[in-house]
């Protein structure tokens, strides 16, 4: 028996990983093997799923906060002109909390 790992008594061995065909070493001889292709999966988009992807990619880019509105609130407040209006406020709390989960 040869010290030589793959070689006598074992299993025949494949060699050439992800390529279309291997070679496979038997009792001395080399014969060539034919592998399939692996298969490959394909996405199509429609026009409306790739407007869709457009939009929430331009949503994901704006800015979260209004500067120039965070801006105008400033001046306002250190002017002294800046009002609340309770009514509104309270309003605005009221539909958030019947917006939460469980309600």
């Amino acid at each position: 028996m040869s010290k030589i790992q793959g070689y006598g008594t074992q299993p025949p061995v494949v060699t050439g990983g992800n390529r279309t065909s291997a070679t496979e070493r038997t009792g001395g001889e080399i014969a060539k093997v034919e592998k399939a292709a692996p298969a490959r999966d394909s996405v199509t988009l429609t026009d409306s799923a790739r407007s869709l992807q457009k939009l929430a990619e331009a949503v994901a880019a704006a800015p979260v906060v209004s500067e120039s509105r965070v801006e105008s609130i400033k001046n306002a407040i250190a002017q002294g002109k800046y009002e609340v209006n309770a009514e509104r406020v309270a309003e605005k709390m009221l539909a958030a909390g019947r917006e939460l989960p469980g309600r």
